[in-house]
């Protein structure tokens, strides 16, 4: 078996970001006993134990770590290669993919896809719901063409393109003490919602990072007690009164006008963020990214 092809580096970074073969294997669709082989015949290959298998998972071992950098290089070039030729094409037919993270689905990119949609008939669109860390990984490894993210330290090598300032608010029940006597809209620091119980919100994610790190800046370690993984579930734990939960104002300008519900935006310059589309920067100039990116400009929900 050829034992360095792109599926076994998907596989190999699979096991890397959930510890598991299985779970590796099923994320590409193939079967575990097969995956297994990849990476055996990857390590016979290469004259090196890359995974430690244990009864409950696998782990990398330090030469494993060093392959999964390389890894990322090699997929994020194989991306530029792909992006690259398609520029050759002339973007009236073919595919487009395109993914997305809950709030801007929430917002207007529907609407700039159906436009899309109408204006460019035979292009095969395809539009997915998506975690914000996982939209780099998307494009390196080949599983879209366009991503609307979070933004991020990380996109050294892509082409980024403004979506909308989207900053964070902290929300919770009209009657918390932390908004008494506030004015609606008017920032607060984040520093004075420390005396209060927060919600977790998909912990480990791009926001909840966000929050944690300012935490402990204040010298502040979360405990958390209620953990969510999705914003209907976080607003509904904070219009209940059961803490303050943190949420970008995208999410949450469709509900302020509920009465039980208040939020305000953080005064604090990290609470300051932005929503960004990226994708391949050899693919900058296709006809796809071209007019998806005119769309945007054109619709305004």
């Amino acid at each position: 078996m050829q034992s360095f092809d792109i599926v076994t580096l998907r596989v190999f970074l699979g096991i890397a970001r959930f510890g598991s073969i299985g779970a590796a294997a099923k994320n590409e669709h193939i079967a575990a006993s097969a995956a297994s082989r990849r990476i055996s015949d990857l390590e016979h290959d290469l004259d090196t134990t890359l995974i430690k298998r244990t009864p409950i998972g696998a782990n990398l071992t330090p030469a494993g770590k060093a392959f999964a950098k390389h890894c990322e290089q090699i997929l994020n070039q194989y991306a530029e290669v792909r992006a690259d030729l398609k520029r050759f094409a002339d973007g009236e037919a073919g595919e487009f993919r395109i993914a997305a993270i809950t709030s801007v689905m929430n917002d207007r990119l529907p609407y700039v896809v159906a436009k899309f949609r109408e204006e460019n008939p035979s292009v095969s669109v395809h539009l997915q719901e998506i975690f914000s860390q996982d939209g780099l990984r998307y494009l390196r490894e080949d599983l879209a063409d366009f991503v609307v993210i979070s933004d991020t330290e990380k996109t050294k090598g892509f082409g980024v393109s403004p979506y909308a300032h989207d900053p964070v608010w902290v929300v919770g029940n009209v009657n918390h003490p932390l908004f008494k006597g506030r004015k609606r809209k008017v920032p607060i620091p984040f520093k004075e919602t420390l005396d209060f119980e927060h919600l977790s919100f998909h912990e480990g994610g791009v926001l909840d990072e966000l929050v944690v790190e300012a935490s402990r800046k204040e010298g502040c370690t979360p405990h958390y007690k209620i953990k969510v993984m999705r914003f209907d579930s976080l607003r509904n734990c904070a219009e209940a009164g059961l803490g303050l939960g943190f949420i970008r104002e995208s999410s949450l300008r469709p509900y302020l006008k509920n009465r039980n519900l208040m939020g305000l935006p953080l005064a604090d310059d990290w609470a300051s963020r932005e929503l960004i589309c990226v994708y391949p920067k050899a693919q900058a100039l296709s006809p796809s990214i071209h007019k998806i990116l005119k769309c945007l400009t054109e619709v305004k929900k």
